[in-house]
């Protein structure tokens, strides 16, 4: 499956998980997917990852539209692991000194998860990233389903990455 085009430079690079039947006690009998979104712009983002055993067919998508390491930044929405789950493998790729931007509940759970030394960078809710010629907007959204649920807004595009 290719990269999905969202918009000029803005691409799902997710994946679909065809053979999970049970979702947080809903019945997926078609699957589920996991969304992930890369933009292009002066700043390379990755928005989120997906499961671990995923993590493959996501990069290979990822990688049909640039070079991983090319990636600049990382945005996490959501610690759960639909969302971070392939987050060490691909800060493996891009490498471990770029930075994961999260909400404060984000940043104190992925520690947990990983503590093996990621970049976390906290972010205040309506603080704003600029990466050339687009902005992200990163919007708490604190316990609309985790606490850590966080939103970002591509303010030129009018995108909203809703995590769940």
């Amino acid at each position: 499956m290719n990269p999905i085009k969202i918009k000029e430079g803005v691409y799902w690079v997710g994946e679909i998980d065809w053979d999970l039947r049970n979702f947080h006690g809903y019945s997926t009998q078609r699957g589920t997917t996991y969304n992930a979104y890369l933009i292009l712009d002066e700043k390379i983002t990755l928005i989120d990852t997906v499961r671990s055993y995923l993590y493959d067919k996501m990069i290979q998508r990822l990688s049909s539209l640039v070079d991983p390491s090319k990636i600049h930044y990382i945005i996490s929405n959501h610690v759960e692991m639909d969302h971070s789950g392939g987050l060490p493998a691909v800060m493996e790729v891009i490498g471990k000194d770029k930075p994961i931007y999260c909400s404060k509940m984000g940043f104190k759970n992925l520690s947990r998860h990983f503590p093996a030394g990621l970049n976390l960078r906290e972010v205040a809710d309506g603080e704003e990233l600029n990466l050339g010629r687009r902005t992200l907007q990163f919007l708490e959204t604190r316990m609309i389903h985790w606490p850590d649920s966080m939103f970002t807004y591509l303010k030129e595009d009018q995108i909203l990455f809703s995590s769940d």
